[in-house]
């Protein structure tokens, strides 16, 4: 028991460090302390995506220190299982999509806000309905998935062995929120057009909903990461905010679903496992 916690601590700390070195250049400069010069900010795209692997990297580091090589081909071995029940799968698409398209249409139909029908670039000459499988693999390589090879990959089973499924869970989503902090002082990143904490209150949520369907899958890693990818991909598709200094009633209204969509299944997980205490 004093081994894993130790280790959990291990791997956010290495995780922590990695991405937020990273990132600290253009912190720097979003508050104050210099100017964002051209060379910077042709930088900050890069950085984001070396700290985005912070996660798996993290993850390597402990596994080579424990086995060397052989421990990393086991754990990519074990990892990329995709014998996995169809349901699975179609679990790992729809709650997230699902999840977005309600937020997106009922922010609309109801009259809370009118979103954009997409937030790729304007002038694209190309179909977006042609950019989707493209953008849904590089959302699943780069852009966020393959952060699951840590979260759920690596610490997800350590912090449930410890705290149980629902506090694990929301421990991990909390700490994955805060691993964002910093995108929030990057000037044109992109994050600080949303409230920090409805994100964090997002990551909270979205980890129980993705830590539920990752245990009944049979803990299939495959799952989270096809979870996260399609939450990714969803919201430009069916946006729940702007890309601007505006409200975003929407994006609440999207947090909102995944927090009761997180309750609800964690009902039924109790339910179908007789748990009594989580």
């Amino acid at each position: 028991m004093k081994n894993e916690s130790s280790n959990i601590i291990k791997y956010f700390s290495i995780t922590f460090l990695i991405s937020w070195i990273a990132w600290a250049p253009f912190v720097l400069s979003g508050i104050g302390l210099y100017e964002m010069t051209d060379l910077l900010q042709s930088l900050m795209m890069p950085a984001i995506m070396i700290g985005a692997f912070s996660p798996m990297i993290s993850a390597m580091i402990l596994l080579y220190k424990k086995g060397k090589w052989k421990a990393i081909k086991q754990f990519f071995k074990e990892k990329l299982n995709f014998r996995i029940k169809p349901i699975y799968y179609v679990l790992a698409v729809l709650i997230p999509l699902g999840v977005t398209l309600f937020a997106h249409y009922f922010t609309n139909f109801t009259g809370i806000d009118s979103l954009p029908n997409n937030l790729f670039p304007e002038g694209l000459n190309v179909p977006v309905i042609v950019l989707i499988l493209p953008y849904i693999l590089f959302i699943a390589i780069l852009g966020g998935g393959q952060e699951e090879f840590g979260w759920r990959g690596y610490v997800q089973d350590p912090l449930q062995n410890r705290f149980g499924v629902l506090k694990g869970s929301v421990i991990l989503g909390f700490m994955w929120g805060l691993w964002h902090l910093p995108l929030w002082f990057m000037p044109g990143e992109g994050h600080e057009y949303y409230s920090f904490f409805a994100f964090l209150l997002f990551t909270i949520s979205f980890s129980v909903i993705i830590g539920i369907i990752y245990n009944v899958s049979g803990k299939k890693m495959v799952v989270p990461w096809i979870m996260h990818t399609i939450s990714n991909t969803a919201v430009p598709l069916f946006p729940v905010l702007f890309l601007a200094f505006v409200p975003q009633p929407g994006y609440w209204v999207w947090v909102g679903v995944n927090i009761l969509t997180a309750i609800g299944l964690f009902i039924w997980y109790k339910k179908r496992n007789g748990i009594v205490k989580a």
